[in-house]
C-alpha cells in the first residue's frame, strides 16, 4: 500500500532545515514542524529573503539540506528524486524557464513518458489540459511571445498533465493583472476540485488565499515558522502579519471594521458581491449597517470611504451586491 492510499505519511514533512548555498550563504528555516497533508492546500507567505524559496527547492530535491529534514511522499527528495518526480508538478516563479519547446502542444507533452504512455494518451491528456486552461487556440504558438497570463497558465496546465500528487506553485500571481490572476485562482479552484491532489504555494497576493487554501504558514523575517492556520484566522492577527512586512488583505480589514462596529460575519466572505450579498440579509431584516473600507484599486489605495448601505445612499463598489438583492426584490 502507498503511503497516498494509507493515509499514514504526510505528504510533505519538514523541520530545522538548514542550507548552505555554493557562495557560502547559508539559510536557516526554524520553527514549527512543516507539514503538507494529502489534498491539503497550504500557503507559505512571509517577507522577501525570510527562506520560502529555499523551503520550496528543498521539497523539490533542488537543494540538499546541511541539517534538518525534509520528506515528500515519506522520501529524501534529493536523494530520491526519481521516485517521487512523477507525482510532482511544479511552476516556478521564472515560467520563462519551464517553457522550452518550440510550440505550447509540444510544451504541455514534455513531461510525459512516451515509455509509459501511448502516443493516442499523450494526446488525450494534452488536448483535455488545452480545453481545462482554454488554451486550445495557443497548442501551436510559440510560449515566447504568448503573454505573462497566456505562459502561467501554459506552465500550470503542463504541471497538471502529468496527474500529479502534489501541485508546487512559487508566487503564481506574480505579475499578472487583477483579471488574469482572478482567472488563475478559478483554475486553481477547479484543478483541485477535479483532481484531489495536495497544493502548496508561496505569494506576496495574499488577498487570493481566502477560499483557495485550507492554512497558512507565516514566516517571519528571522526565518521562523511562527503559526499555521486558516487563512481566515491568519489575517486576523495583524501585529503578526505587519511583523512578517505582509499586509491584512483588504476584505479582511473591511470584516475587521464591521466586527468592531458590532456586526458579526463569516470571515471566510472572500468578495465584495458575497459581502452585499451577505449585508442585504441583515437589510431585509430592518438593520442598519455602517461599516468603513480603505477602497482598492487597481495599482492603488483610494482614502477610506465610510457607506451607510440603506436605500437611498451612495453605495461603493463592495455594496454593490446590496443593490442588485434590493432591485431583485
Amino acid at each position: 500500500m502507498t503511503e497516498r492510499a494509507s493515509g499514514v505519511e504526510p505528504v510533505v514533512t519538514a523541520r530545522g532545515l538548514r542550507v548552505r548555498y555554493p557562495d557560502g550563504r547559508m539559510v536557516a528555516v526554524g520553527g514549527l514542524p512543516f507539514t503538507v497533508r494529502e489534498a491539503e492546500r497550504v500557503a507559505l507567505i512571509g517577507p522577501n529573503g525570510s527562506g520560502k524559496s529555499t523551503l520550496l527547492r528543498a521539497i523539490l530535491g533542488l537543494v540538499r539540506p546541511d541539517a534538518g529534514e525534509v520528506r515528500v511522499f515519506g522520501r529524501d527528495p534529493a536523494r530520491d528524486f526519481d521516485v517521487i518526480r512523477p507525482r510532482l508538478g511544479a511552476v516556478l516563479q521564472d515560467v520563462d524557464a519551464q517553457l522550452l519547446a518550440p510550440t505550447v502542444r509540444e510544451d504541455l507533452a514534455f513531461g510525459l513518458d512516451p515509455r509509459t504512455l501511448s502516443r493516442d494518451e499523450i494526446a488525450r491528456r494534452v488536448e483535455g489540459a488545452a480545453m481545462a486552461f482554454g488554451l486550445e487556440t495557443l497548442l501551436d504558438k510559440v510560449p515566447h511571445y504568448l503573454s505573462g497570463g497566456e505562459k502561467r497558465k501554459v506552465a500550470l496546465a503542463g504541471a497538471l498533465v502529468t496527474e500529479p500528487d502534489l501541485l508546487v506553485l512559487d508566487e503564481p500571481f506574480a505579475g499578472l493583472d487583477p483579471r488574469s490572476r482572478a482567472e488563475l485562482v478559478a483554475m486553481l479552484r477547479e484543478a483541485h476540485n477535479r483532481r484531489g491532489m495536495a497544493v502548496l504555494l508561496t505569494t506576496h497576493e495574499v488577498e487570493e488565499l481566502t477560499g483557495l487554501v485550507d492554512a497558512v504558514y507565516v514566516l517571519s523575517q528571522e526565518s521562523v515558522l511562527r503559526v499555521r492556520d486558516t487563512p481566515e484566522a491568519v489575517f486576523q492577527m495583524p501585529d503578526l502579519l505587519a511583523a512578517a512586512n505582509v499586509p491584512v488583505p483588504p476584505m479582511a480589514r473591511l470584516l475587521g471594521a464591521l466586527r468592531a462596529h458590532g456586526i458579526q460575519l463569516d470571515p471566510s466572505i472572500s468578495d465584495a458581491t458575497e459581502l452585499g450579498v451577505v449585508l442585504a440579509e441583515r437589510l431585509a431584516a430592518g438593520g442598519t449597517i455602517e461599516a468603513e473600507q480603505e477602497m482598492m484599486q487597481t495599482q492603488a489605495q483610494a482614502p477610506a470611504a465610510v457607506a451607510r448601505c440603506r436605500p437611498g445612499a451612495a453605495l461603493p463598489a463592495w455594496c454593490r451586491g446590496v443593490e442588485v438583492v434590493r432591485r431583485a426584490r
